[in-house]
């Protein structure tokens, strides 16, 4: 039996508060060759018992349940071998799309031959009316007319220039094995699969993608969140693989470890939220990356040669052993709550002689 066009997948844990509204965006599309697939990470909420009433109504979903305990990567890779369409397009449980989505994806497609259609993209909290326009990821200059060959998607979507929900060949997904260590690993497919594709096309289908779900795993305060970090090495290690440009790998570089510093500031200031069992995980993964990071010293120390001198010492040191690295932003930490110490104090005496 030949397949539809479009096969959508949305994996699903604990998301019986918003999922309705998903089922219903995807299934009232005004293109209706598709077949919607969900996986269920054994929800402990009302999400199994909607997905059932769904699919009993709509012989385009197919629902499967499997054993909690994994994460979305391996939902995809539950999923990936049970495509049935030319094209594959995925959303969160929380998320919602225009009525129109997927025909205006399909029909740039068409008029192109795209390996990749992406919609627009507009964030929102509650309401998908409240997005905000000027803040939504939308075609390069506005021009609906422009495609990308895949480097320049890859390197477009480093920095969010451009997302990564987007309509894509099948095949792309069926070569591909996701992370299952690692919960965004599908961020590092997504640039992966522009960086394989010939041609990426955009049309004005919108995509809403909800924000401030405080059971989402990329709230900034989740202890998985700190897995980004071994994407961001995995994308620059891909990047000296297929031999970027310099100045592309710099930038990229300096993403990398200046996230790694962020992240670890973030941990040294919120760290006592989280048990100490998450700490010492956080910790070890910390001091995994750092390894493995290491690896790339002189691609690294390169990247921030813009820097003074002593900005470029104090880069090196932090390279040359964990311990350091460790000392250098905890002793940097320290150093600025004390000036705001300092600050608050001067601020007091300031506006007592007035008094």
């Amino acid at each position: 039996m030949e397949g539809p066009e479009i096969s959508v997948f949305i994996p699903v844990y604990n998301g019986s508060l918003y999922l309705r509204p998903t089922l219903d965006s995807v299934l009232n599309q005004s293109f209706s060759d598709f077949e919607l697939l969900v996986v269920d990470d054994s929800s402990t909420d009302d999400s199994w018992m909607i997905l059932q009433d769904y699919a009993a109504r709509d012989p385009r979903m197919r629902i499967l349940q499997k054993e909690h305990g994994g994460n979305v990567p391996k939902s995809w890779n539950v999923v990936r071998p049970l495509f049935r369409g030319e094209f594959v397009f995925y959303l969160s449980q929380d998320d919602l799309l225009s009525p129109d989505c997927f025909e205006q994806m399909i029909r740039r497609q068409q008029e192109c031959n795209a390996d990749c259609v992406l919609p627009d993209m507009l964030r929102f909290k509650l309401d998908p009316l409240d997005a905000v326009e000027e803040h939504a990821l939308i075609a390069p200059n506005a021009d609906y007319s422009r495609t990308l060959d895949g480097r320049s998607a890859f390197l477009l979507s480093l920095d969010w220039s451009i997302h990564g929900f987007m309509l894509c060949r099948r095949q792309f997904y069926a070569e591909e094995e996701f992370d299952e260590n690692t919960f965004n690993s599908d961020e590092y497919v997504s640039r992966k699969i522009f960086l394989q594709s010939s041609l990426v096309a955009f049309s004005k289908g919108r995509f809403f993608y909800r924000r401030g779900n405080s059971n989402s795993i990329t709230d900034p305060g989740h202890p998985l969140r700190y897995q980004v970090l071994r994407t961001n090495r995995r994308l620059l290690q891909l990047m000296l693989e297929q031999g970027f440009e310099q100045q592309e790998t710099d930038a990229c570089s300096r993403q990398v470890f200046d996230a790694f510093c962020g992240l670890y500031t973030y941990f040294l200031q919120n760290k006592h939220s989280y048990p100490l069992s998450e700490q010492s995980s956080i910790k070890t993964l910390f001091k995994e990356e750092y390894a493995a990071i290491n690896k790339y010293k002189k691609v690294l120390v390169s990247a921030y040669r813009h820097l003074s001198f002593k900005q470029r010492i104090r880069l090196v040191l932090m390279l040359s052993a964990y311990s350091l690295f460790v000392f250098i932003n905890t002793w940097s930490l320290y150093l600025k709550k004390l000036n705001k110490k300092r600050e608050k104090v001067q601020k007091v005496k300031a506006i007592k002689p007035g008094k």
